[in-house]
């Protein structure tokens, strides 16, 4: 088992990325007290901030131009320039990996190659991605690789060395098995090691629980007692983390020992904060322009310039109140203005109130705006509640709404879970919600606090089994040479949808070899979201792998000897397979490669 000298955390957001990391020591084993490294020096940042742009620069060989703030500030002033020469400016790209794979679509790593990929990180093994996954896999290797590189570099300036460190990447808790066994590949790729246990995923609002928990959280956003309320034993709370691409929930009650076990389903959507820019711009700016050629120009012609404008939202809508009255006022970029002409400046007029220099968003343009996310987002919180509710047990403590992630700042939206919600729950807002996801996942990477989580799916493996008469159908009858009685296609099921496993758990089965003759054995892993599934080839059940046993050290007992065990861990944010012989002999282990609807 690996044992760091050293944790570190990447927070891979939509919007931004950044790293910190702790010492393993006696003195950091308190998390009340644990001293929390980070950088907060970034080139061409506005402020000093925890982390930086999820933005690339890339010149036309994908090699690195700039990434983050400086990416942006070299597109802005010296866009013309840079794209003659065929650089592209690439930002919050996160959420389009696995956002429409093709239907039954299986990544497969494909053999690694000498030399360099995509912008100079190791040859890459997405060839086997559907092609709409592949260029986003390529983009996020590029990113990881230059936040990799800052984070080893102030590590090392601390006196580790690589081997000294266990790494976890937050991932959004809605996302699928399918999207977080490419994350894999990718970290591989970025230069992450690839040892197991050396790295570690961590949903996200599960990691600003951690933080949640330590740095205490209020009704109206005041700073509490640390390790207060959501880590009294019995405790209910829900944590809503609101990005820049997704709105993830999870729901957890504190056991007797104040840990964390789920009690909810790990709900979200696209449905954040980054959406109401692509509306902006896709929906309300086309509006303005009237013209569908021009927007095109716009993109083609100036897309720095519309960067800016774009910029000029972000900075607006975080202080739009859900009561708001006033308008908000974007300036038109002059390159856009010398771009549209007379043609839209008179159309701009006459919508606004004769303004013709800026984009004027009413308070019912606003509202209209917000609700591309908001009532998404209260529907979830709905759904959610509804599941602790069935949970409830009873327990009698109240329950918990806690707002994490940079949108939760946001007024609109606290005001709007304040208003559906208030009487039903707690809605509480930690200090600093925006660094909440990268500070907890490095208490995360330290001692994770979660002691049981709900399998997503059903998992297990085909087997055959004794023959049901009525039950089972005659095409699946199956007569050992021994003349036992066999049904085949059976699912032998692991975990259920629903079920909550410990995260220490590995369940186990024994299995034994139908014939004598049999020299390998072959576990075929499959799910399905239905409960009690019968056989494997029932409707929604797919295979995601199999495993294969060699039988050859064991050939000299007798067949009910030769036994395998099949192991499946479910408890950590993926599911880890493993077989061995019952006699003895070398493990037998697995990656499973997902279908796109896991």
């Amino acid at each position: 088992m690996f044992n760091p000298r050293l944790v570190a955390a990447i927070d891979l957001g939509t919007h931004g990325i950044g790293f910190g990391f702790a010492a393993v020591s006696s003195d950091n084993d308190d998390p009340l007290t644990r001293k929390i490294h980070f950088s907060d020096q970034w080139d061409s940042q506005p402020v000093p901030m925890a982390k930086n742009l999820s933005a690339l620069l890339l010149g036309a060989d994908d090699r690195v131009i700039a990434w983050g703030y400086e990416a942006r500030r070299l597109w802005l002033t010296q866009g013309s320039t840079l794209r003659q020469a065929g650089a592209k400016y690439y930002q919050s790209f996160k959420m389009d990996l696995g956002a429409r794979p093709p239907a039954g679509s299986t990544p497969a790593s494909a053999s690694a190659e000498e030399g360099e990929g995509p912008g100079g990180t190791p040859r890459n093994s997405h060839a086997g991605l559907p092609h709409s996954d592949r260029r986003t896999a390529e983009l996020l290797t590029i990113l990881l690789r230059q936040v990799v590189l800052k984070a080893l570099q102030q590590i090392k300036a601390s006196g580790y060395d690589e081997e000294d460190i266990r790494w976890t990447v937050t991932v959004p808790a809605c996302w699928t098995d399918y999207q977080k066994s490419i994350i894999r590949d990718i970290l591989k790729n970025a230069g992450l090691p690839g040892e197991d246990g050396r790295v570690l995923l961590s949903l996200e609002p599960e990691a600003a629980a951690h933080y949640a928990r330590l740095t205490g959280a209020s009704p109206r956003g005041e700073t509490a007692s640390a390790g207060g309320q959501l880590m009294q034993p019995g405790a209910r709370f829900m944590v809503v983390d609101c990005g820049g691409g997704t709105v993830d929930i999870t729901a957890y009650q504190n056991d007797a020992d104040g840990k964390m076990i789920e009690i909810g389903r790990s709900l979200g959507d696209r449905l954040g904060s980054d959406f109401l820019n692509r509306r902006l711009e896709n929906d309300y700016l086309l509006e303005c322009l009237g013209d569908a050629d021009a927007l095109a120009a716009i993109r083609e012609q100036c897309p720095d310039a519309l960067l800016n404008l774009v910029d000029q939202w972000e900075r607006a809508k975080v202080a739009v109140k859900l009561d708001q009255e006033d308008s908000v006022s974007l300036l038109i970029p002059s390159a856009i203005d010398r771009l549209v002409g007379d043609a839209v400046r008179k159309r701009l007029a006459r919508r606004q109130s004769k303004v013709d220099d800026a984009i004027v968003l009413t308070p019912v343009q606003l509202h209209e705006l917000f609700d591309t996310v908001v009532p998404g987002t209260l529907d979830l919180i709905e759904a959610q509640l509804k599941e602790m509710d069935a949970s409830r047990g009873e327990n009698t403590n109240p329950d918990m709404i806690l707002l994490v992630g940079g949108f939760s700042s946001s007024p609109y939206l606290q005001q709007a879970v304040r208003e559906r919600f208030g009487d039903r729950a707690t809605v509480l807002v930690p200090p600093n919600p925006d660094i909440a996801v990268l500070y907890g996942a490095v208490h995360f990477c330290y001692d994770p606090q979660t002691r049981a989580r709900r399998s997503r799916f059903t998992y297990g493996t085909e087997v055959n089994e004794k023959f049901e008469e009525g039950v089972d159908p005659e095409d699946k009858r199956y007569v050992t040479p021994e003349g036992e009685i066999t049904c085949s296609d059976r699912f032998s099921v692991f975990v259920r949808a629903g079920e909550s496993v410990s995260t220490e758990a590995e369940v186990v089965h024994l299995y034994i070899p139908l014939t004598t003759e049999a020299t390998e054995l072959d576990f075929p892993i499959y799910a399905t979201s239905t409960a009690d599934p019968r056989y494997v080839t029932d409707p929604g059940c797919d295979m995601l792998a199999v495993i294969t046993v060699d039988l050859a050290p064991v050939m000299r007992f007798e067949r009910k000897e030769r036994g395998v065990r099949l192991y499946m861990k479910f408890g950590e944010t993926e599911i880890k397979v493993r077989a061995e012989l019952a006699q003895g002999g070398q493990p037998v282990a697995t990656q499973v490669r997902f279908h796109s609807n896991y």
